[in-house]
């Protein structure tokens, strides 16, 4: 039974992972000394297949496990082009009769702005990251995995080029151990273009992808426990105001590139944020 959980509580999580974590949210471009930066990211996913290892094939699966969460990330501008940012999930979860809502796992990042002129055409900031555990992992399904993990993550944007900017950003997670179980590290990236070819308005077209080792529990890997994933993103940023931006957007798999654990048909969501000055 408890190996069941355990194993549960690890396909949830890494299904449950959409579009990257906040390491590869953020831009080449830190926040300016004590600027603040507010972000929402609502997000909607029902995740309906089940990858079927023996086929090689997501099949669809009852009950779905339905997935409603909110994102909330607040980032400060510090001395020396370092920025420190908290990210907190706030997600409800429902599959079948069971259901839990509540927080997940807190984020603490630490970016380093390394090339930050105005002149050059490229932006580039360092980061590292830590999830702490404060997501309830005994619940059904989990709110958390348990574990404690950290990263080291490298965001590029191209700067100064009319029309069009170029972002390419990356992560490796070390991730950590729950009792016996000992998670797969994590290499997540995103490719972003932008065309800039509105006044207050830019479409965007993204790549995603993330791929996850296997697990192991008491030293030894578990056979078919790894994860891969590719989405298509099509994300509109509007600039209403100078400090507002707001960014519906779609993720759809590209199943070809996705293996293991549940996915779902697409997924909707919505990036909202403010910068203050």
């Amino acid at each position: 039974m408890r190996l069941i959980k355990v194993w549960f509580v690890a396909l949830f999580l890494l299904c449950a992972e959409l579009n990257g974590t906040p390491m590869i949210v953020r831009t080449g471009v830190v926040n300016k000394q004590f600027q603040v930066l507010g972000w929402v990211t609502a997000s909607y996913s029902r995740n309906n297949k089940l990858y079927n290892w023996t086929d090689e094939q997501f099949e669809s699966v009852s009950p779905a496990l339905d997935v409603l969460n909110a994102d909330l990330m607040a980032a400060i501008g510090l001395p020396g082009k370092l920025e420190l940012t908290a990210a907190l999930p706030v997600t409800s979860k429902k599959q079948g009769e069971a259901n839990s809502s509540g927080i997940g796992d807190l984020m603490l990042m630490g970016r380093y702005g390394l090339i930050q002129n105005s002149i050059l055409p490229l932006r580039a900031a360092l980061a590292l990251g830590l999830y702490l555990p404060t997501g309830d992992k005994d619940v059904s399904p989990a709110l958390g995995d348990g574990s404690t993990d950290w990263g080291i993550g490298l965001s590029l944007n191209t700067a100064n080029i009319p029309f069009i900017t170029g972002h390419l950003r990356g992560a490796y997670w070390f991730n950590g151990k729950n009792g016996d179980i000992k998670y797969g590290n994590l290499l997540e990236y995103v490719a972003v273009l932008d065309f800039g070819v509105i006044p207050g308005l830019t479409p965007e077209l993204a790549f995603s992808g993330s791929q996850q080792g296997r697990q192991q529990r008491n030293g030894n890997e578990e056979q078919n426990s790894e994860l891969k994933r590719g989405y298509l993103q099509l994300l509109l940023l509007w600039k209403p105001l100078p400090m507002l931006v707001i960014r519906p957007k779609l993720a759809l798999p590209i199943k070809p590139l996705c293996q293991g654990g549940r996915l779902s048909d697409f997924y909707p969501a919505l990036d909202v944020w403010v910068t203050l000055p």
